[in-house]
């Protein structure tokens, strides 16, 4: 998938801005605005958004539409603790899988290159089944996060499954998939 990860974040501030200025005594600046979106981006400042390389962006972009997808799947899992436990541990997941942007970026590729797409998401393809037929193919440890975020960023549909599992079903041809199997 090719996107203007630029100008997505520029979209976003427009609109969180024009969102803040209605019924706002003292509105924010746009260049405000900008700031916060890279905040909530990753980033320390605009300068820095502008500046990260392309990998980094289209990670950041995907994290920032999928706010609860982090280095284990989505969500805190069904894992034990107490809730801010679990919170806690989910924001600290966050934090590696927005530092693995090279690692998304090569499995994106791999992906892209290796499985076909479908136009619905396919029950049969599971991101956690995927994600060790792909780490066998690529020869290299791969995380469930690093594997959906690389599905996205690529472009494949997908469905996060129900309840507290961090995996999701994803928009991929299952001959592809046979195939990944057959060449193991």
């Amino acid at each position: 998938m090719t996107m203007d990860t630029v100008r997505f974040f520029k979209d976003r501030a427009k609109a969180q801005l024009r969102s803040a200025r209605a019924g706002t005594a003292h509105p924010p600046t746009l260049q405000q605005m900008q700031h916060e979106v890279a905040r909530e981006a990753g980033y320390r400042s605009w300068r820095d958004l502008l500046h990260a390389d392309e990998d980094d962006r289209q990670l950041a972009v995907t994290m920032t539409l999928e706010p609860h997808l982090n280095l284990n799947g989505f969500g805190p899992g069904a894992y034990g603790g107490t809730m801010d436990e679990r919170r806690a541990r989910m924001a600290g997941w966050r934090r590696e899988l927005r530092g693995r942007a090279r690692d998304v970026a090569r499995v994106r590729d791999w992906l892209l290159a290796n499985v076909a797409p479908r136009k619905t998401v396919n029950p049969n393809v599971g991101s956690y089944s995927l994600k060790h037929l792909v780490e066998r193919a690529m020869g290299t440890y791969i995380e469930n996060g690093v594997l959906i975020a690389a599905a996205i960023g690529a472009g494949y549909g997908y469905r996060r499954e129900p309840g507290w599992s961090p995996n999701a079903t994803l928009a991929m041809s299952s001959v592809s998939v046979k195939q990944l199997r057959n060449r193991m």
